[in-house]
């Protein structure tokens, strides 16, 4: 699949979202005092990280072709 440069420049812009956004829920795991509260946050930086690979995977077959 092709990406056209526009294309390429929002996905980046979404993983630097979406980076941000994990580093704010492992914060918000680290000083959460309620167990289920601290997994919901761990469980959403891994989600959101998990969207940042598929993202990238995106990124790297536009770039190879």
């Amino acid at each position: 699949m092709t990406l056209t440069t526009k294309e390429l420049l929002l996905i980046q812009d979404n993983i630097k979202m979406t980076e941000n956004t994990v580093k704010f829920m492992e914060g918000c795991a680290e000083i959460a005092s309620d167990p289920q509260v601290k997994s919901m946050c761990q469980q959403m930086a891994k989600d959101h990280q998990n969207d940042i690979q598929m993202l990238m995977k995106h990124i790297n077959s536009a770039t190879m072709q």
